[in-house]
């Protein structure tokens, strides 16, 4: 239940949560007002506070939490609340403030800080792409919008030869490599963002509404400037490029990654650059 309500705040406006959290304080105030002093609202105060500090931002949080602040201090002044002082209700406030304003922070905080772990969480360490689990994830998606009606091209990129790398330059070398193969990837592409490190020297790269022959012209272009980078370092390198390309898209994942991975273990054995593309019914080889 929490987790759907969750979802349902994530894909609302900033407009549309911003006017729940004023309504829902103005609301608690009137309530609050109308009670009188037998009822205290101070923890229902805290939702709004932290709808506009999560799923918002700090700033409009600390916005809310002042202005329930005041909303609570007119309403305790409605419900005919008496002191023996009157600075004691301006005490109050401050305190109540002042908790509003700690939460609204500490919600902040702890969202920016579980944004962060999950873009780490989601990150090759060393390229800074995607990894295995993110690039499915952002795959499925994208499915998900073609609904089944758009073509689709996926590749898998392999590399070889990073072990002679590694040990006539050493793994910092291989390291600086990898990084600088990821950058061209992503450069190269239509989509940088749909541009994952599956594992080891595994990369993969998702075209989106792309049929087979718009495809093989941008994967030859990527691999014509990977032939390239491995020209300037000097490095024995070999690159296989093994892409499926459907006239709609799938229901899996894992039928694409499936597909590919047979292709690439065929290929992988002519032991020079290559690049085959393949359709659901029938495949091509071009080199």
């Amino acid at each position: 239940m929490i987790q759907k309500i969750a979802n349902l705040l994530e894909r609302q406006s900033q407009r549309t949560l911003v006017a729940f959290c004023l309504l829902a304080t103005i609301v608690l105030g009137a309530l609050d007002a109308y009670t009188g002093v037998e009822i205290h609202f101070l923890l229902l105060y805290l939702i709004p506070v932290f709808v506009a500090s999560w799923f918002v931002s700090r700033k409009i949080g600390l916005y809310v939490a002042i202005i329930a602040s005041i909303v609570w201090f007119g309403a305790d002044s409605l419900s005919g609340r008496s002191y023996s002082s009157a600075w004691i209700a301006y005490w109050n406030l401050l305190m109540r403030s002042t908790v509003f304003v700690i939460f609204a922070i500490t919600q902040a905080q702890l969202r920016a800080r579980m944004i962060e772990l999950a873009h780490l969480a989601s990150r090759d360490f060393l390229t800074g792409l995607p990894n295995g689990h993110a690039f499915y994830d952002l795959v499925a998606k994208e499915m998900e919008r073609a609904f089944g009606l758009q073509p689709m091209t996926l590749a898998c990129i392999d590399v070889t030869g990073f072990k002679w790398v590694n040990h006539r330059f050493g793994y910092p070398a291989g390291d600086q490599m990898m990084c600088t193969i990821a950058h061209a990837i992503r450069q190269n592409v239509p989509r940088p963002d749909l541009v994952g490190r599956l594992g080891g020297t595994s990369f993969a790269v998702l075209l989106p509404n792309m049929a087979s022959e718009t495809a093989h012209e941008i994967l030859q272009q990527l691999q014509g400037v990977l032939q390239e980078e491995r020209r300037k370092y000097a490095h024995p390198l070999t690159f296989f490029i093994s892409a499926v390309a459907c006239n709609r898209a799938p229901k899996t994942v894992a039928q694409l990654i499936h597909e590919a991975e047979v292709q690439m273990t065929r290929i992988k054995g002519i032991n020079k650059d290559s690049l085959q593309i393949a359709s659901v019914d029938e495949v091509s080889v071009l080199n």
